[in-house]
């Protein structure tokens, strides 16, 4: 018999939970109604995965570290965060389907790393490929998935470094799920506590209802020895994810950091489709257990009403003109703190962040020759190793020269001479600050993507 549980280990994103369900709900916060929702963004840092068929369709299952973060606001304009934990998601076929044929935001064609408008799926483990293929994955998740949203990752981090997170033999499972009887609610498991449940279902931004369910669904769905390897690869991952050492300027170390310790055991993909039909649906491969429904399409039931957001938003603009009608009763109202930014740590973190570090002096290596984007890796090699001001401006200088004898110009030597005229003038062993040092990196990121986008284009030409 074949094993329903599948390894996969990945960061996956599911950049707008209400877009991607089409607005269902904006949700309440304890008994008041939420009036506008600025974010609502699901990721997972995954381990398993299932696809199983039921009478009503195919359920897609994906377990592991999650997090699903909400800012909002009240009617009286006050923004609230809210941050869930969850250890596994649902997908009714037809939200797959719905999400599988997004459109892809990037040129990026392998078919492990999705980037589209609905989904964001990456694998940990990026060993199989080159070192061309990794700095164009990697300055692709920088501009699409890790600058614009830092914050809650780096928060999602945190969470789970915390020692009473993710406890799931204490809380059990928290599911975020579209199953068809449980469309757009969290299943939360009988072993939470009180106190903790009263807590968790406080704030249901972009949900429906948080209720029990979590263990009858699991058991309904799973056997008694699968679902104790679904615990053991949450708690495997928790201790994997909470010992990780990580760059916060360079999230991307999260991914590199992983990788060394989880063993890759992800099956290949099948087979190549058939052309014909991949060309018609443009439907991407994101579990591996869903593979054999890959030339499948579930249209979206007329039972689950999708709505655009503006709609949403105008519906509460009524609702605020009337809105002295429509108060909360007295034993209904609470207050609410504003959440006020720590201006002054900010301030005091951005100087941190900008200022030079004592680096020490050590031999520059030569840069390659021959191949233009070797020679950028070279130069983004240089930076990441911290090598003094002095170093990064005669590399830039030498690059520069060893791109010259292939190239007659181009946009970026004029600024690879402004650098090396620049760090060559300053003191000897001083490094970068970190603020820089992130945004020369970028910059040689940018460099690298913008030439295979070139080459793409002049390929399918």
């Amino acid at each position: 018999m074949q094993d329903k549980l599948i390894t996969n280990n990945m960061i996956f994103i599911i950049p707008s939970w209400g877009d991607l369900l089409g607005y269902p709900t904006l949700g309440k916060y304890v008994s008041q109604d939420i009036s506008k929702i600025h974010s609502d963004f699901v990721v997972f840092l995954s381990g398993i995965e299932s696809s199983i068929t039921i009478e009503k369709g195919t359920l897609h299952f994906l377990f592991g570290l999650g997090y699903y973060y909400t800012k909002f606001e009240l009617q009286h304009g006050k923004y609230i965060l809210d941050k869930k934990q969850l250890t596994g998601l649902i997908l009714s076929d037809f939200v797959y389907d719905h999400m599988a044929t997004s459109k892809n935001i990037t040129l990026e064609s392998d078919r492990d790393v999705i980037i589209s408008e609905k989904v964001i799926k990456v694998p940990i483990d990026l060993s199989n490929k080159s070192d061309t293929q990794k700095t164009f994955i990697k300055g692709t998740l920088m501009r699409n998935v890790f600058i614009p949203n830092k914050d809650i990752i780096l928060d999602m981090m945190d969470e789970i470094h915390k020692p009473d997170t993710y406890l799931l033999d204490i809380d059990g499972h928290l599911l975020l799920s579209t199953h068809l009887d449980f469309y757009n609610k969290i299943l939360v498991s009988k072993k939470m506590n009180e106190n903790k449940v009263r807590k968790y279902i406080n704030a249901r931004a972009g949900i429906d209802d948080i209720i029990f369910g979590a263990d009858e669904l699991l058991k309904e769905n799973f056997s008694p020895l699968e679902i104790l390897k679904i615990r053991e690869v949450i708690l495997d991952l928790k201790k994997i994810y909470s010992n990780l050492e990580y760059d916060p300027i360079l999230l991307s170390s999260i991914l590199e950091n992983a990788s060394k310790v989880l063993i890759s055991r992800t099956p290949q993909l099948f087979k190549d489709r058939d052309k014909t039909i991949a060309k018609k649906m443009q439907k991407e491969s994101i579990f591996f257990s869903a593979e054999s429904r890959q030339d499948s399409f579930i249209e979206w039931p007329n039972q689950f009403k999708r709505n655009a957001k503006e709609k949403l938003d105008l519906a509460d603009e009524y609702k605020k003109r009337h809105k002295k009608f429509m108060q909360p009763s007295g034993m209904d109202k609470i207050e609410i703190p504003k959440i006020d930014e720590p201006k002054e740590e900010e301030e005091k973190f951005e100087l941190r962040l900008m200022k030079s570090r004592e680096v020490e002096s050590k031999p520059l290596p030569q840069p390659p020759k021959g191949d233009i984007v070797e020679i950028l890796l070279y130069l983004k090699k240089i930076i990441e190793e911290d090598f003094e001001m002095q170093s990064i401006g005669k590399a830039f200088e030498l690059a520069r020269d060893n791109l010259r004898k292939i190239l007659l110009q181009s946009d970026y030597m004029w600024e690879m001479s402004k650098y090396a005229n620049i760090y060559q003038r300053k003191e000897a062993n001083l490094g970068l600050g970190l603020k820089e040092k992130r945004e020369l990196i970028k910059k040689i990121e940018d460099w690298i993507f913008e030439i295979q986008r070139k080459k793409k284009m002049k390929f399918n030409e």
